[in-house]
């Protein structure tokens, strides 16, 4: 399984180097809107660029759901450990007798 990851991750790098060989042309680029800051730069690199920051957030976004998650089980195990508990006292609670019982009754 770790020759086919590598395998992936080496086609990945192949493609991205392909694509920033065939989109290296300049273009200019305002990176703040109204401030007359004119860049040229290689059309691939604000695509990798938005590609990388897309990366990013999504990561960001599975790692709180997994710090959800994490918390949750933590919660459930600690509800279980809370509810072995009562069952093992409710286990070692004293069984009345017949006799108990008939003169409760009575």
């Amino acid at each position: 399984m770790n020759y086919v990851s590598r395998a992936v991750k080496a086609i990945i790098l192949i493609y991205i180097m392909l694509f920033a060989y065939n989109n290296s042309e300049k273009i200019d680029i305002t990176l703040i809107p109204f401030y007359k800051v004119v860049h040229e730069i290689p059309v691939f690199l604000p695509i990798l660029g938005a590609l990388f920051a897309g990366g990013l957030v999504a990561a960001l976004g599975f790692l709180i759901e997994r710090m959800r998650l994490k918390k949750d089980l933590k919660n459930t195990l600690k509800d279980l450990t809370h509810a072995e508990e009562e069952l093992q006292r409710l286990r070692n609670l004293p069984l009345l007798k017949d006799s108990d019982n008939s003169k409760k009754d009575s």
